[in-house]
């Protein structure tokens, strides 16, 4: 007889674990509720049903009590960070839903979670039950029997390993039962369980598997051989034997154990369902339901109103189309539409590689089409799958190419920009493209997730039919072409239907938060102006870059020997460990931030330790050296596409938080400029002929300008309309001397405090920023804000503004949301407080910038010209510009920049020409 299965899961466990995986995208509800925790929970709730059908399913709760251990050992769990504040909120849903679950929860003050679950496991073996303990924490280990096995969830909510005797004795080299003793030994930092000093998993495991348990290795303590062993053993044997105590998991915790009450139920739909729409987790009742019809239940459906303007997913109409009369007929249905959605299925994410597999079109919601194409031809060679059922490329590209080059048709997508890309590499030219559902949801709120299906889920409360269904779990999009037409058809017709609907959705969304502007004018203007870009691209002078790098191999050789000599060793220059003993043992310097491989050797480690000794110095220039070469020098060539002869680096719009655009293979965004050996990478970006030269246009101290222009501070505008040297200026008023007087260190210090100040510096910023003391920093801003009262007014303000709304803004409305500037945890709400001043600053400055590149990409194509805009880095533009046209564009694209957003003082744009970009900047 098949034994029946018991489910015990450990809240607390699984909902940190939901929290942490969602902490750079936390999610919330609308009106500002924190859900992660809760979202993750349900989720492995889900997934736990499907997986065990359970026949008993409990839930155990840790108390927020002090536990024995606390009594027994006043460190325990000392070192523990408080709960995050956003996580306080979610402990209450968190036992709502397990409540309309009709899961019993098991509590008990004074004890935690582990000693319950190890009590109802325990009573459930007696019982003759197989049980799953759920929970990531390790210590479970212990308890794993034949009848009681340990699940442990993974990154994501698809993934549950089931762990029993062999698979903890492969791991750990041990049975479970003797997990005790090694925690003994080893200790556990996560609880402050102290162990036995100096011994570790390597030597704690062989102890073990000798001895078999801690009270036997003391017992035969003299049959240790190695003298440093025993003593550590001898020392500690107080500390081993309480730790033994600390990490065993009672098994006897006086509870009130009723198999009846744990059976697994129905849940109350009314009350969960009641929870979802609360917590906006739009696709949890569809789930749901469709878990208890696999288990043979029918569950009525959820009782809303039925929006009779947006049909269901369930009643659609997807065509798939093969052949040019039906072809035609689309196209002619779509040249006569206000506005169409379409979305390219393709056999690679490569633009200038791609093949074409299909597009799919939607005019309404619940209604699109899905054109199959063939791009192959005999020359191609065999092919596994036979295509020749499906529409030829040519008879795709003539039927189709009037319909998107019309310009009285407004195209729709999500992430458009490739999908322009795609159909531009095919010869077939996008004009009107109107909305980007992607980039909508980036203007709505920039930390959420974009992509189409986060998208649907939350918004529409669907989840679309995964891409894997068709190329398989890794998700090789190669394989394409070998997916059932019809299969592909219902896959892409979904996306477009869902863009479709997205559109109106986040449209509705963009015009209650008074974004339109942003999103049309600049985000969704951007996107050809960025297409163009990138598929532009720029050259390399390869024989420059092979030269340098060489030159880098010299120096780092160089290096090499010089670390050896001052270190009085050889050793491994890259590896973490032996640069540790290299630093903090054999030379005593002082320790850095502690990590879990020992103290920190990371670049602000290091930099920290400057002038300590002249290894620090050297490593930190040798560190320089060979990640120019690695990251530019030897790489940049690779990137090269061979039947273009340039990079082509892809630009993306919905990273950066602040607006700015970020970049990829290459990324453009770090290229060195600080240093002169760094600024040598520049050399290498050249112009495409030698009747062209490379220009370069670069906003001057536009932040400042913005914060001048947005505080209306009297002192600062006055230096920026006299054209002064604005760093100069504020070191004058600082330091109280006469410009003239200014000394290159008290401009330095002042510029210091002009940057900083963007970006809420305190008296410790600065403190480390100039090598000063903290009262001496303090002093500086002290007087820099006297000295600029409504700089100080702006940064309260700004402050202030965003507790009131939640968010921060740009002069043009772009928000951030900040969810923690009212937190009582000081070191977040001041993390907060810093983005609040700085985001009116920085993202007005990536607004300005994207207007400019939309004016000056609109001037060059009416003007026809053969001068191209090729790169976009920080608040620069390059151009790769002809001789014969740099007279007639120079003013052009001066005046663009200059006045793509007015500003209360002047804005200034320096340009400089050159051979290569060095020269020009």
């Amino acid at each position: 007889m098949k034994k029946k299965k018991l489910v015990i899961i450990d809240a607390m466990a699984l909902a940190y674990k939901a929290y942490f995986a969602f902490i750079n995208r936390p999610l919330s509800t609308s009106s500002g509720e924190p859900t992660s925790a809760v979202y993750g929970y349900i989720t492995q709730i889900f997934k736990i049903i499907e997986d065990t059908k359970p026949d008993y399913l409990a839930v155990a709760f840790d108390s927020k009590e002090k536990t024995f251990r606390h009594e027994r050992y006043e460190l325990y769990k000392s070192s523990r960070a408080k709960m995050p504040e956003d996580m306080i909120p979610q402990l209450e849903r968190l036992k709502e839903v397990t409540e309309a679950f009709e899961i019993p929860i098991f509590i008990l003050p004074g004890y935690e979670a582990d000693d319950l679950i190890g009590t109802v496991v325990n009573y459930a073996e007696k019982k003759g039950l197989t049980s799953y303990m759920v929970t990531p924490d390790k210590d479970y280990v212990q308890l794993v029997t034949e009848n009681t096995l340990l699940v442990i969830p993974g990154k994501s909510a698809d993934e549950l390993s089931i762990i029993d005797i062999p698979a903890v004795k492969e791991k750990y080299g041990f049975s479970p039962s003797q997990m005790i003793d090694y925690l003994a030994l080893i200790g556990d930092a996560s609880d402050d369980i102290p162990g036995v000093a100096g011994i570790g998993p390597k030597t704690g495991t062989p102890l073990i598997q000798q001895f078999g348990s801690v009270e036997k290795i003391y017992e035969n303590i003299d049959k240790i051989e190695k003298a440093g062993l025993k003593k550590k053993l001898e020392e500690n044997k107080d500390n081993a034997l309480l730790s033994k105590e600390l990490a065993t998991i009672i098994t006897n915790a006086p509870i009130e154990i009723d198999l009846e009450k744990c059976k697994f139920v129905t849940p109350n739909l009314d009350r969960l369902d009641k929870l979802f729409l609360e917590l906006e987790f739009k696709t949890f009742p569809k789930k749901l339901r469709q878990i208890f019809s696999d288990r043979g239940e029918v569950l009525p459906e959820m009782d809303v109103p039925e929006d009779t303007n947006s049909p269901s997913f369930d009643n659609v109409k997807y065509t798939l189309i093969t052949d040019e009369k039906s072809a035609k007929e689309l196209a002619n249905k779509l040249s006569k539409s206000n506005l169409f959605v379409f979305d390219t299925e393709t056999d690679s994410l490569d633009t200038f590689q791609a093949k074409l597999a299909g597009v799919a079109f939607c005019i309404k919601e619940g209604e699109a089409f899905f054109v199959a194409t063939n791009p192959f031809t005999e020359i191609d060679g065999l092919f596994t799958k036979d295509l020749s059922d499906r529409l030829p490329l040519d008879a795709f590209k003539k039927i189709f190419s009037p319909v998107f080059a019309d310009k009285s048709v407004k195209k729709v997508c999500q992430n458009g920009k490739y999908d322009i890309a795609i159909l531009r590499t095919m010869g077939i030219e996008v004009n009107n493209f109107y909305f980007d559902t992607m980039l909508a949801s980036y203007v709505i709120d920039p930390d959420q997730k974009h992509g189409m299906d986060f998208l649907s889920e939350k918004y529409l409360g669907h989840t679309p039919i995964p891409i894997s269904t068709l190329i398989g779990e890794k998700k090789d999009p190669s394989l394409i072409f070998e997916a059932d037409a019809n299969q592909l058809s219902v896959y892409s017709c979904e996306d477009a239907d869902v863009t479709f609907r997205l559109y109106k959705v986040l449209d509705k969304i963009l015009q209650e938060n008074k974004q339109q502007k942003l999103a049309y004018d600049i985000e969704f203007a951007l996107v050809p102006v960025l297409e163009d870009m990138e598929r532009t691209g720029v050259k390399l002078d390869i024989k420059s870059l092979n030269s340098f790098s060489k030159k880098l191999t010299k120096m780092i050789d160089e290096y090499q020997k010089e670390i050896f000599n001052h270190a009085g060793e050889e050793f491994n220059i890259n590896s973490t460990k032996q640069l540790q003993v290299i630093l903090f043992e054999k030379l005593q310097l002082p320790y850095t931030k502690k990590t879990k491989t020992g103290y920190s050797t990371d670049a602000n480690s290091l930099e920290a330790l400057k002038g300590k000794h002249p290894l620090v110095d050297v490593i930190l220039d040798y560190r320089q050296v060979t990640k120019l070469k690695s990251t530019y020098a030897d790489s940049l060539p690779n990137l090269i596409v061979p039947s273009t002869g340039r990079i082509h680096t892809t630009y993306n719009q919905t990273v950066a938080s602040t607006g700015r655009l970020s970049s990829l293979n290459p990324n453009l965004q770090n290229i060195p400029i600080r240093t002169d050996l760094g600024k040598e990478i520049r050399k290498a970006f050249v112009p495409g002929n030698k009747d062209n030269l490379i220009l370069s246009a670069d906003y001057s101290q536009i932040e400042l300008r913005i914060m001048a222009s947005i505080c209306e501070d009297p002192g600062l505008m006055k230096a920026f309309i006299n054209g002064e040297d604005i760093h100069r200026s504020t070191a004058a008023l600082v330091f109280m001397v006469s410009p003239e007087e200014v000394t290159s260190d008290m401009r330095r210090k002042a510029k210091e405090v002009n940057f900083g100040i963007l970006y809420g510096i305190g008296a410790f910023g600065l403190k480390n920023r100039l090598g000063i003391t903290q009262g001496h920093a303090k002093d500086i801003i002290d007087t820099y804000f006297k000295t600029f009262k409504n700089v100080k007014n702006f940064m309260d303000s700004s402050i202030e503004k965003a507790k009131e709304t939640g968010y921060a803004e740009t002069l043009l409305g772009r928000r951030r949301y900040l969810k923690n500037i009212n937190s009582s945890n000081r070191v977040v709400r001041q993390f907060e407080e810093r983005v609040a001043i700085n985001m009116p600053i920085q993202g007005t400055a990536a607004d300005m910038i994207k207007i400019a590149m939309i004016k000056i990409y609109d001037e060059l194509n009416k003007m026809k010209t053969k001068t191209k805009m090729v790169l976009q880095v920080h608040d620069e533009l390059v151009f790769d510009t002809a001789k014969n046209e740099f007279d007639k564009l120079l003013p052009i694209i001066k005046k663009n920049m200059e006045e793509a957003l007015p500003l209360k003082v002047p804005v200034v744009v320096d340009t400089g020409t050159g051979t290569n970009w060095l020269e020009a900047h």
